[in-house]
């Protein structure tokens, strides 16, 4: 998820930079006399990325803790399901005694 995130986030900044470009680059065109030049891009829509960008590298940065993957090994899913069996077992015994 974390390699996903940073993905996404590269790939915002690298098309907020394209947008960007666009923008500054806009003025250069019409002096050169482009024949039907497309409408002035704007510059919010790079600064939405790039905060879009700074979302997704944030997210990606705080999911990976303390900088490595934790993978799940049998051992620890042994664990996740005993410890999601007794809860399920709690509750029934509580909704039991409840109804009776």
């Amino acid at each position: 998820m974390q390699t996903l995130l940073i993905l996404a986030a590269v790939g915002l900044f690298v098309f907020s930079g394209y947008s960007f470009g666009r923008a500054a680059g806009y003025d250069a065109g019409r002096r050169a006399g482009d024949i039907d030049a497309p409408r002035e891009p704007s510059t919010v829509q790079a600064v939405v990325l790039v905060a879009l960008g700074g979302v997704a590298l944030g997210g990606g940065l705080l999911l990976s803790g303390d900088g490595s993957v934790r993978l799940p090994t049998p051992a620890r899913l042994e664990e996740l399901a005993g410890r999601a069996e007794s809860v399920a077992v709690e509750k029934a015994g509580g909704s039991a005694d409840a109804g009776g």
